[in-house]
């Protein structure tokens, strides 16, 4: 919590300099100037390659809806990862317009929004769950209630280098839920930033499904491999 409450301030503070240096805005891929209001520049805009439609994750008897709102590319990397591992929540607000341009394009429909939860290891290690930071963005702008409904109960091997079958082995019961109240009978919106197998989306949606909630579905500011 103090580490979280650390970042927000942190945040303010740089939307403060903003205010006061005004005139020294720069993208926040390749800090080539943008105009006011503006985060990418043209350039970095026009490489980023935009998601259409749904496509599903077939397994354990269950299909889970996912949408994503781009293409993982440079640019979506560089915009993830600013936001995982350097605060930088104007990264941040990029992605989370595209998944909300998503979730208005699509029409879809939900109750409540949760997000893919970290371990605790992780949470102290990089201050903040990035995938909150998505989910509330996104809860903010639709007028809807996010919960944290799920925690992950095990610290999980980094899933980069892994072949698919070992990031589906890897993450298999891995989660909990944390309150039955707040998602039985719901339509649901999972949060998350990447989906590259779905693994880590699936095994979340598989534990709300099976403890109760009506529906689930996915939604990642990008996709990959998948």
């Amino acid at each position: 919590m103090g580490n979280e409450f650390i970042k927000n301030i942190k945040y303010l503070f740089n939307c403060l300099l903003e205010v006061i240096y005004s005139d020294n805005r720069g993208c926040v891929v390749c800090n080539e100037y943008v105009s006011e209001n503006k985060i990418l520049c043209t350039v970095c805009l026009g490489k980023i390659k935009k998601c259409r439609g749904c496509f599903e994750i077939h397994k354990e008897n269950l299909n889970i809806k996912c949408y994503s709102a781009t293409y993982y590319s440079y640019i979506i990397k560089r915009l993830i990862l600013n936001l995982k591992y350097k605060s930088d929540f104007k990264a941040g607000e990029v992605l989370a317009k595209y998944m909300l341009e998503t979730i208005e394009n699509n029409k879809m429909k939900f109750d409540i929004i949760t997000y893919v939860p970290l371990t605790k290891q992780s949470i102290k290690k990089r201050g903040y769950n990035q995938g909150r930071y998505l989910a509330k963005f996104i809860g903010d702008k639709t007028n809807k209630k996010v919960y944290r409904i799920l925690k992950k109960c095990k610290q999980t091997k980094d899933q980069i280098g892994l072949s698919k079958e070992e990031r589906w082995n890897n993450l298999k019961g891995s989660f909990q839920f944390i309150n039955l109240k707040y998602f039985q009978n719901k339509n649901i919106l999972i949060v998350d930033d990447v989906i590259t197998t779905g693994a880590t989306g699936f095994y979340c949606a598989k534990t709300l499904i099976k403890n109760g909630a009506k529906n689930v579905v996915i939604l990642s500011a990008a996709k990959s491999s998948i």
